[in-house]
């Protein structure tokens, strides 16, 4: 791979072949500082082997890039349709840049995710999201107490 090509593309390729169950949930290039964190996903959650086992992967742009490799988190931000689309039936809180019926920040269950929006359901019915509507939106982790 020629030092010309996108380091996202790089990642995904790499991972792609090696551990097709991996998902690149986001890489971030600071050329500058010559720094890569890649951010990945999987069913079932990302371990310390895992990251170990994908730095092994990325082996081949490490001599352009100080590498590091970590979970999204369960707080994730959602950036992508993509994103979206493998969260559905998640909770999720919106703040937006125009108001969506009236709204510029709540919170809803993904009901679907579709290339432009996100159809949400909040505790006011569903809501169509356009994803260039949204300013920043997050996955909501809640502890769950059990009697």
């Amino acid at each position: 791979m020629s030092a010309a090509t996108d380091p996202r593309e790089q990642v995904v390729q790499l991972i792609g072949a090696a551990r097709p169950d991996i998902y690149v949930w986001d890489v971030i290039a600071d050329a500058g500082h010559g720094q890569l964190r890649v951010m990945i996903d999987r069913e079932g959650g990302v371990d310390l082997g895992i990251c170990e086992e994908i730095s092994k992967v990325l082996l081949p742009i490490r001599e352009q890039w100080a590498l590091e490799v970590s979970s999204p988190g369960l707080d994730r931000a959602l950036t992508r349709p993509e994103h979206y689309t493998r969260m559905v039936g998640r909770e999720a809180s919106f703040v937006m840049r125009t108001p969506v019926d009236g709204q510029t920040s709540f919170e809803g269950v993904l009901v679907a995710a579709g290339p432009d929006s996100v159809t949400v359901e909040t505790g006011n019915g569903r809501l169509e999201v356009p994803y260039a509507d949204v300013k920043k939106s997050t996955l909501m982790w809640k502890l769950v107490k059990s009697r």
